[in-house]
């Protein structure tokens, strides 16, 4: 391989740590996301002659284009728009874009001669899924799951929400509680199962160097928690004047969620393999 590796979605929490992962091991890395403003402040704050950042939607002609250009050796898929909520109302456009375009780059991907390895980035929420989100990252799975490769990798990886990714619950609670707003939670004993970044980067580089084979692979990371405690912890750390307010579940919401099933084959240090 030529150690080189192309990001989609580098501007979230996780594409960005894995672009720096990637960078130390002295990869060449190109990262793409729609957003340009971020990808203006990610370029200011990383620099290094080894990687290339560039606003394309990861869909488009010229993103695809591009990758006949510099033909990475390994894809890895972050782009999502995953708003669950939005993703319920909005259900055509957030089809298309979370299923449908990646069926676009994964059938890119298999016609190439070039991409090596190809790694999707699913979630937690495609286990026995209650809402859009986690049904369109299973269909998604599935598709994975059926590939018959020989000379490419194709893969999924599972795992649960991170704490300091853009837009998560302890970012909103901190904000709200920053200004002394009410913190929304849905029920008083909804449980999440959370994880940081730093763990999510130690069990992928085992998974970037152990597990060369095709499928779709859970990370046995994160504990559980209670949302509402969540919320008073960080009311009481920050000295806030904010109370919590029940709103009740919303649609596609459950109490508590498993990561992983029984069935499930243990192949490595917290790494399962879906059977």
């Amino acid at each position: 391989m030529k150690n080189n590796v192309y990001i989609t979605g580098v501007c979230g929490t996780v594409g960005l740590e894995l672009a720096k992962y990637y960078i130390d091991k002295g990869f060449y890395v190109i990262g793409t996301d729609i957003n340009e403003n971020e990808i203006v402040v990610v370029e200011k704050s990383i620099k290094n002659e080894k990687v290339k950042f560039i606003p394309f939607d990861a869909y488009s002609d010229e993103a695809l284009n591009l990758m006949d250009t510099l033909k990475p050796d390994i894809v890895i898929h972050s782009a999502v728009i995953k708003n669950t909520k939005y993703n319920e109302i909005y259900r055509d456009y957030y089809y298309n874009v979370n299923v449908e375009n990646t069926k676009k780059l994964i059938n890119k991907v298999l016609n190439s001669e070039y991409v090596k390895r190809f790694i999707f980035l699913s979630s937690d929420e495609a286990y026995n899924p209650v809402n859009f989100f986690g049904k369109d990252k299973l269909e998604v799975e599935e598709v994975i799951r059926t590939v018959n490769s020989n000379d490419k990798i194709v893969q999924a990886v599972r795992f649960p929400f991170i704490l300091e990714s853009k837009g998560s619950v302890f970012h909103i609670f901190r904000n709200q509680a920053k200004n002394n707003l009410p913190l929304t939670v849905t029920h008083k004993d909804i449980k999440k199962i959370a994880t940081d970044i730093k763990s999510f980067i130690d069990i992928w580089a085992e998974f970037d160097d152990k597990i060369l084979e095709n499928g779709i692979f859970n990370f046995e990371i994160g504990r559980e928690i209670y949302i509402y405690e969540l919320a008073m912890d960080i009311i009481k750390g920050m000295k806030s004047s904010s109370n919590i307010v029940i709103s009740g579940l919303r649609e596609g919401e459950v109490l508590d969620r498993k990561i992983i099933k029984s069935n499930e084959e243990k192949i490595y240090d917290r790494i399962f393999k879906l059977n």
